[in-house]
């Protein structure tokens, strides 16, 4: 691999150390990453522009090193790799008020986007997943189990994102990722590999759910976002809609039925839906502070 990036960029890495999913090296006092893209390579020009727009706005993320012809990609045996400068020390943990800040880091930018309603998108990826299930036999007996319950979580969430799509007039997009929380650091958070452009409250709450899931959550943190941003309505809305949609569980399903994790990944899950319930009720009463919002009826009955 050393010899396709002497040839393809004019580096000459002394060493080369793996990753995940490609190579790290130094090259003159800068870490390179050299990694596989699996995307669509048409979205790199976007990706490519918005980082150098964030990177010359003094937001240090990694930014891509086109090939010596101007390629923002290189194909080595039928893959497409790209290479990321990183620009910063990112090995720090980012907060949810890291991540708001950078989704609105780039606000005026026209991401000229035509993003399909979420409703749409997870009643597609419900609709897969219930038949998938259904056509189980004996295998995976933990997750037949407890997967009705998480159809009815996303059945309600559907529902409720329903309702803010035909009535919305003041959604925004913004810069998001794949899936903030998961992997909790600055690495993750300005990589560009990872951004996608969505509405504005996708980062907030994918955030939420999986630092509650698997970490630990602070509400204050919540509390402190909402008091310090101006939320549309409508956002807030899809923001307690996406809580709602259990895309940790769905992810976790994904994996299991794939064979890369085992049944025993959701023992934390099962063990904190009670738990999430509670939170999802104290945000939904935290929200009404700022807008009243539609009930949950089975939700908030639980809790009055």
């Amino acid at each position: 691999m050393k010899n396709v990036i002497n040839n393809f960029y004019k580096l000459f890495p002394v060493k080369l150390y793996s990753t995940d999913n490609g190579f790290r090296f130094f090259v003159k006092d800068y870490e390179y990453l050299f990694m596989t893209y699996s995307g669509d390579v048409s979205n790199l020009n976007v990706l490519a522009d918005v980082s150098n727009r964030l990177y010359y706005k003094k937001i240090y993320v990694n930014t891509f090193v086109p090939t010596v012809l101007g390629n923002l990609f290189a194909e080595v045996d039928g893959e497409n790799y790209v290479l990321l400068r990183i620009n910063g020390a990112l090995r720090d943990n980012y907060t949810l008020k890291d991540v708001s800040k950078f989704n609105y880091s780039l606000s005026s930018y026209n991401y000229n986007l035509n993003i399909k309603p979420w409703y749409l998108v997870w009643s597609d990826k419900v609709d897969l997943l219930e038949n998938t299930i259904a056509d189980l036999n004996k295998e995976y007996p933990l997750l037949q189990e407890i997967f009705p319950y998480y159809l009815g979580m996303a059945e309600n969430a559907i529902s409720y994102c329903k309702d803010v799509f035909l009535k919305k007039d003041d959604l925004l997009v913004t810069i998001n990722h794949n899936r903030v929380g998961v992997d909790n650091t600055f690495l993750y958070l300005y990589n560009p590999l990872t951004f996608t452009f969505d509405y504005d409250v996708r980062d907030i709450a994918e955030y939420i759910k999986n630092k509650f899931i698997f970490h630990s959550f602070d509400f204050s943190e919540i509390e402190e976002l909402l008091n310090s941003h101006k939320f549309s309505r409508s956002s807030l809305m899809l923001l307690f809609a996406r809580l709602m949609y259990p895309s940790y569980f769905f992810d976790l399903c994904k994996l299991i039925l794939e064979g890369e994790k085992d049944e025993s990944v959701l023992d934390k899950v099962i063990l904190k839906s009670e738990e999430y319930e509670d939170l999802l009720n104290d945000i939904y009463f935290l929200i009404n502070k700022y807008y009243n919002i539609p009930k949950i009826e089975w939700l908030i009955r639980k809790f009055s």
